[in-house]
């Protein structure tokens, strides 16, 4: 009897863990960086990776001949500026065999170009920021030891906008494609 309790507390959880929050579309509030059906395609010391816009929560990641769909979770309130989705990558033991993506695809407001400025240098170590002159963020992380890879993606705004300019942007290292909704339904 034991053993069947077990089991049945063991597919229970392994049932609950698909979807965080039941959440399965984003918030009228959410603040997204990519628009529908966009590839954005980023080169920094970490490599290349490339970021497809599936649907509103839907993320493709693909590098170094890896390629993995992630659902990501909305975000209920403000977290550090973001209001946008995220995977946390939570450890498993289902992942032991491949590496665990964090994820974040948010838009961040600022009052000013210094606080932007500001932002920006605070990362740029440890995620080697590659951005356009519009403020299109992407960070990539590859971390060996920890099976890990960090890939996030922000738009910037100051005072409500988008820059014009930007100190330090890369726009060479960034492509940004666009493609239909038939052509990511056919992957």
């Amino acid at each position: 009897m034991k053993k069947i309790i077990f089991i049945i507390v063991c597919i229970i959880s392994l049932i609950s863990c698909d979807k965080p929050n039941g959440q399965n579309k984003p918030y009228p509030f959410t603040e997204l960086a990519m628009d529908e059906y966009t590839v954005v395609e980023a080169k920094n010391k970490s490599g290349t990776v490339v970021i497809e816009y599936i649907s509103p929560l839907v993320r493709r990641y693909k590098w170094d001949g890896y390629n993995e769909v992630r659902t990501l979770i909305p975000r209920k309130e403000r977290w550090l500026g973001k209001l946008g989705i995220y995977d946390p990558a939570e450890q498993s033991i289902w992942n032991i065999f491949s590496p665990r993506i964090v994820a974040e695809d948010s838009q961040l407001h600022f009052s000013t170009n210094t606080e932007l400025e500001k932002w920006l240098y605070q990362g740029k170590d440890a995620y080697d920021w590659v951005y356009t002159n519009d403020g299109l963020v992407v960070g990539f992380i590859k971390s060996r030891d920890r099976n890990q890879v960090n890939v996030e993606i922000y738009q910037l705004y100051v005072d409500g906008k988008k820059p014009i300019t930007l100190e330090g942007s890369r726009p060479g290292n960034i492509k940004i494609y666009r493609k239909t909704k038939e052509q990511t339904e056919q992957k």
